[in-house]
């Protein structure tokens, strides 16, 4: 808001005018001196109600100034919860939502697989029992092909002997690769078994493995953290919320403080005008001069030489000058219709 400052008036006294001319004692200045009395008396109250005013404008200058920058700081600090919260804060609750969603999804996932390494357990001690039999009927052929009661039979079959004999024979065609073919059914059944053996310790400790990685803790822990990231939210939402409020509180009382600050400038304008007004009605009135009355050349102090001629024809035409000032200010002098004519037409009627 701009200040207006009132201008110094070159002779201006601390009566304000009141007393700085050398008053005439004819009837006429007497009679406007007691008139002029009481405008005195108006203009040092008028200089009461500027100071008031200029006063007040002050005070409501600077608590504008107070407000619109706790307006501006608190606006600020809304504006980096908002803006928080339109960031972090909905990436936070989206990706908890979208998690929740994968976590579903692996939760049915872990139970197909923990009944797949289940199932495929209990298939493979199913096998490893039926090896372990067939491990038995090796260790029982063994037996068998190295009974030395079994020893022609052997012999017959494979040409040879369980003894070290020199008389090996030649083992009938049928029957040449007998010997190879017993030593594979006695020792692959060990060889097998060891592998069943292998395969059921491996799929025990892959069943331990998916036990001891169960979603079912990963899914606590998401609940967990999509609780804290909740709370959390919630927590910026509610200060955004309250910051928002405080905002809305601020501007109402921003925007009232616009309003009285530019009541207070006008008011100080007003009563500073009025001031103007009355410090020069008094001035004037202190012998004053009237320029539209002539004045004789050769006795000055009188109004005119000759009383018996009319005097105040120029101030007639002045007054009337003044009259077509007011009408070239607020009339249209062209012949558009415009609304300026009809109250140019309505002024003439009154005129």
């Amino acid at each position: 808001m701009a200040t207006q400052q009132i201008p110094d008036k070159p002779d201006q006294h601390d009566d304000h005018g009141c007393k700085d001319c050398n008053e005439l004692d004819n009837a006429t200045q007497v009679n406007i001196n007691l008139h002029r009395k009481v405008l005195c008396e108006v203009l040092y109250d008028s200089k009461g109600q500027v100071a008031k005013a200029e006063t007040k404008f002050n005070g409501e200058n600077d608590l504008y100034k107070d407000k619109r920058c706790l307006f501006i700081k608190t606006e600020d600090n809304y504006q980096r919860y908002r803006n928080f919260e339109i960031t972090a804060g909905t990436e936070l609750v989206q990706t908890n939502e979208t998690l929740k969603a994968n976590m579903g999804q692996m939760k049915d996932w872990n139970k197909s697989l923990n009944a797949t390494l289940s199932t495929l357990f209990g298939k493979i001690k199913d096998a490893k029992g039926k090896f372990s039999d067939l491990k038995d009927a090796a260790y029982k052929l063994n037996n068998s092909y190295n009974e030395q009661c079994n020893s022609v039979q052997r012999k017959v079959i494979t040409g040879k002997s369980s003894e070290n004999c020199d008389d090996p024979q030649q083992a009938p065609e049928p029957c040449r690769d007998a010997a190879t073919e017993i030593d594979q059914l006695v020792c692959m059944p060990k060889g097998l078994y060891e592998d069943a053996v292998s395969i059921l310790k491996a799929s025990s400790d892959v069943i331990g493995v998916q036990i001891f990685s169960n979603i079912d803790t990963l899914d606590l822990l998401h609940k967990d953290l999509a609780e804290k990231s909740s709370g959390f939210e919630k927590h910026i939402s509610d200060v955004m919320k309250t910051r928002k409020s405080d905002l809305d509180k601020l501007q109402e009382e921003l925007v009232t403080s616009v309003k009285s600050i530019t009541k207070a400038a006008i008011d100080r304008n007003s009563q500073r005008a009025n001031f103007e007004g009355y410090y020069d009605t008094t001035e004037f009135l202190c012998c004053p001069p009237c320029s539209c009355i002539p004045t004789g050349e050769e006795n000055p102090d009188k109004d005119c030489d000759d009383a018996c001629v009319p005097r105040l024809k120029e101030c007639e035409k002045q007054i009337c000058d003044i009259c077509d000032d007011v009408k070239k200010t607020f009339c249209c002098t062209t012949e558009d219709s415009t609304p300026g004519q009809t109250v140019e037409a309505n002024y003439s009627k009154k005129s």
